[in-house]
């Protein structure tokens, strides 16, 4: 049986969005700071899915990568919500008529949980956040900008 290799196991999901808009000449969309927080929020609902997967049907061989995979997985999808400047916050949009707030707050908790277990404080810094945002203001209309 083929080996499972942690750096390319999700890269079907890693790479995904990013090359549909590629594809279809809407690149700048990966400059829109709601389609950033959707990949984070997507791609946190697809890790646990194919983790669920792979667990099950490929067991001992997915346990010695899963950790592995898992941080490269979490780092991509921390580097998307990085992009976003979470310093500026102005009136635009209604992140609860964006997004479900519930499961923008799900996965950002995720990712926060995570990297406090690895004791990366500057990451969980950047995601707390936008955790406060949503609780303070859980309908608060945001104008984020996607950092150079």
């Amino acid at each position: 049986m083929k080996k499972i290799d942690p750096h390319t196991l999700f890269s079907l999901f890693e790479a995904g969005d990013e090359e549909v808009y590629k594809e279809n000449g809407v690149e700048g969309t990966l400059d829109n700071p709601y389609v950033l927080m959707g990949m984070v929020v997507k791609g946190v609902e697809n890790f646990f899915v194919l983790d669920t997967i792979y667990t099950k049907n490929h067991k001992e061989k997915y346990e010695k990568i899963k950790d592995v995979t898992k941080y490269k997985y979490f780092n991509k999808l921390y580097s998307y919500l990085h992009r976003i400047n979470s310093s500026k916050f102005e009136t635009k949009y209604i992140i609860g008529e964006t997004f479900d707030s519930g499961t923008v707050n799900s996965a950002l908790h995720t990712l926060l949980y995570y990297y406090e277990e690895l004791e990366q404080y500057e990451k969980c810094a950047v995601i707390k956040r936008y955790i406060d945002l949503l609780y303070e203001k859980p309908n608060i209309r945001l104008d984020l900008e996607v950092l150079p």
